[in-house]
């Protein structure tokens, strides 16, 4: 019977300071929450089973990117136009969570074949400007054929403000 009673106060503890075991915000793409707690998930336009970012506090974490065009369809030219589309992608959803790239604090990359490093990282320094994250890269087969994939994770406390480009 303790141990009910302790589970019971820690789930009261938690519910008072907003830390969410169980309930937590889901945000879609009209931006729209629930009461605020320390989760938010912002879902995404497809059926797959996972959110296309969760904020958990003060850090967003982006779920890894492919090539997709606005209408969601899988770009397939060039690394430089590959590159773009995942990078047009991850730069909405980190709009939608009040983030730009200057919060980004680490990337990993996948690339399908490593000899496109210079290429890939050609259109990752324009587009990035001078906020470079920590990153990792590596060399990976990846979903439908796509050349790259990128997951970020990014720091949206509010002492920060996005750096100039």
């Amino acid at each position: 019977m303790r141990f009910f009673s302790s589970a019971r106060h820690t789930l009261l503890a938690c519910s008072i300071l907003g830390l969410g075991i169980s309930s937590t915000a889901y945000a879609a793409n009209t931006e729209k929450t629930a009461e605020p707690t320390a989760i938010k998930r912002f879902l995404g336009n497809s059926d797959m089973p996972f959110s296309r970012a969760v904020q958990a506090g003060d850090f967003l974490f982006l779920s890894g990117q492919i090539p997709l065009n606005e209408k969601g369809e899988i770009v397939r030219s060039s690394i430089e136009d590959q590159t773009n589309a995942a990078l047009d992608r991850i730069e909405e959803t980190l709009k939608l969570a009040g983030a730009d790239f200057s919060h980004v604090v680490k990337a990993t990359v996948y690339l399908s074949d490593i000899a496109l490093y210079d290429q890939f990282n050609k259109t990752y320094k324009e587009r990035l400007g001078s906020n470079f994250p920590a990153r990792s890269l590596v060399q990976a087969k990846l979903v439908d054929g796509v050349d790259v994939e990128i997951d970020v994770q990014a720091w949206t406390g509010a002492n920060t403000s996005p750096a100039k480009h």
